[in-house]
């Protein structure tokens, strides 16, 4: 879906405001879970605090996924194992058993942990669930409003797309996770510039 149709979803919210749902108040994952709202405010408080084991079990299969293929590629792509051992710490054979959400877990708060700056501007915001507007009665975008802790920052409005599975709402998209998605790719783009796109192998 077009940005510019999400964004104007929003304005829907307005005229039925919706409660947000604190994670504190929720018992256990399956209370975290139970509503978009509850998912995605739980989903920032793990971002923020860098806990990516936590962000994980908050994603969808899909949006793991997609990680997983991204890790996969640029292991390949690399061909010299520097990749998959600075991304994971593997050798080929423990890499091969990863699935995607460990691969995201150790992928990103590997990366993140090497650039302070990215982490700096993941850490440093104030978050505040305003409520969601349901595409379908399985999918949902869930609006919320981030501001910078910056003197004079001005707070933005995002959408965060979430969909219902048998484990209640998780998430399958959101600004944060396209942050990093770019920052990995980035860091692929920063070695094959490096290392003048090397093709050698090894174990």
């Amino acid at each position: 879906m077009a940005v510019e149709l999400r964004r104007a979803g929003l304005l829907l919210a307005v005229l039925a405001p919706f409660a947000p749902s604190s994670p504190a108040a929720a018992q256990g994952a399956a209370g975290i879970a139970s509503t978009p709202e509850a998912t995605a405010q739980a989903f920032l408080v793990s971002v923020r605090g860098i806990r990516w084991d936590e962000a994980a079990e908050l994603m969808h299969a899909d949006a793991l996924e997609r990680f997983g293929e991204l890790v996969r590629a640029m292991v390949e792509l690399d061909g010299t194992g520097e990749v998959r051992h600075y991304l994971t710490g593997e050798d080929p054979a423990g890499f091969s058993t990863l699935d995607a959400g460990q691969l995201f877990e150790r992928a990103v708060g590997t990366m993140v942990d090497s650039l302070p700056g990215f982490m700096h501007a993941l850490f440093d915001h104030h978050d505040g669930v305003i409520g969601h507007v349901a595409e379908s009665v399985d999918t949902a975008h869930v609006v919320y409003r981030t501001t910078p802790r910056l003197s004079g920052a001005v707070s933005e409005v995002q959408v965060m797309q979430l969909v219902r599975t048998s484990h209640g709402w998780r998430v399958l998209w959101s600004d944060e996770l396209e942050a990093l998605d770019g920052a990995l790719r980035g860091v692929m783009l920063g070695r094959s510039r490096r290392d003048g796109g090397s093709t050698s192998h090894s174990p």
